[in-house]
């Protein structure tokens, strides 16, 4: 039987901060704050839903995010 050889271990990869860095998303009152504001969205869109009751779902959406985005309710519009 012929002797084992050891092979050396390459050595180690230095890491690199290179590639994609992942998006950091809203902190603290930021997140309240865009919370806040979906649920004055959604009430909105509760409210006025009577309003094309003759359209499908999709046409809804569309149509009472056109209001919304004209509302004195969306917080946009009132800064």
């Amino acid at each position: 039987m012929a002797p084992a050889t050891k092979v050396a271990a390459p050595p180690p990869k230095a890491k690199t901060n290179a590639g994609v860095k992942k998006a950091v998303g809203p902190k603290g009152a930021k997140k309240q704050k865009m919370r806040e504001q979906m649920v004055r969205m959604q009430a909105f869109f509760k409210e006025n839903r009577s309003k094309y009751k003759d359209q499908d779902f999709k046409e809804q959406q569309k149509s009472l995010g056109a209001d919304w985005k004209k509302s004195p309710k969306n917080p946009k519009n009132s800064a």
